[in-house]
């Protein structure tokens, strides 16, 4: 009876490991099912992309973008890594920020924010233009006339190169610094910035007057000390205004 009772013991055991391999071969072969499946899928042209459409520019041609992007028509849209594609748009000069998104299951659609030229950069025969943030974003391309209403920074080299930050220069990083330090009114009549050297700066206001800023230290006080002398002297006339030492500015008439 006891032999019995473990014979049918062992057999039970025996058929449940069978069943457990049954049932693992059959986990194993949907598996292998249904990557056969998502590969086929995959290189299908059913789910190739077919469209990369690019909105918000200016300056730029969408063919950059996309080039950019490096999202080529007929990639399989399983693959897509829009997150990657939009940073690597982000790395042009001109690109402020990117994003990227389906329209539809085929479609991408990115939508981009190009950098703004605020400040025309001129340097031994070179121009090039600064964005706000202090990014150097495009060249001026040859015949092209750069508005009149951008500020020009005078440097005695070459401006840094395209998307370098102005810090690679030190005069240009002094001159941005002020430019950003003016206030509203001042930074509008200034038209002009002659960076002789990291230290050196002196503004030409629309007037023509030139004031001799000096370093962005102190640029606060350098702008209040100004501002008062602009307005003691009125419609007098005025060749140089000296704020460097701003607790004891000079006025040099004409």
């Amino acid at each position: 009876m006891i032999d019995e009772r473990i014979a049918e013991r062992r057999a039970a055991v025996r058929d449940d490991h069978r069943r457990s391999r049954l049932r693992r071969t059959r986990w194993w072969l949907g598996l292998l099912v249904l990557l056969g499946i998502v590969v086929v899928v995959e290189r299908s042209p059913l789910v190739a992309l077919e469209e990369v459409e690019v909105v918000g520019l200016e300056r730029l041609e969408p063919a950059a973008v996309i080039a950019a992007a490096d999202l080529e028509v007929g990639t399989s849209t399983l693959r897509l890594r829009l997150r990657a594609a939009s940073e690597r748009v982000e790395e042009l000069p001109l690109v402020r920020e990117a994003s990227a998104r389906r329209i539809d299951p085929l479609s991408v659609l990115f939508e981009v924010e190009e950098r703004r030229p605020e400040l025309l950069v001129v340097g031994d025969g070179e121009r090039r233009y600064v964005d706000r943030d202090g990014i150097v974003i495009d060249d001026v391309a040859p015949g092209e006339e750069p508005s009149a209403a951008l500020p020009v920074i005078e440097l005695a080299s070459e401006p840094p190169l395209l998307g370098a930050p102005v810090t690679d220069d030190a005069a240009l990083a002094n001159a941005h610094a002020v430019w950003r330090g003016l206030s509203g009114p001042l930074r509008a009549d200034t038209v002009r910035y002659r960076a002789e050297g990291p230290d050196e700066l002196t503004l030409e206001l629309r007037s023509g007057v030139e004031v001799r800023f000096g370093s962005a230290d102190r640029v606060d006080e350098k702008v209040r000390a100004l501002g008062a002398v602009l307005d003691d002297v009125g419609d007098t006339p005025v060749a140089t205004i000296d704020v460097r030492a701003p607790s004891a500015p000079v006025v040099i008439g004409r």
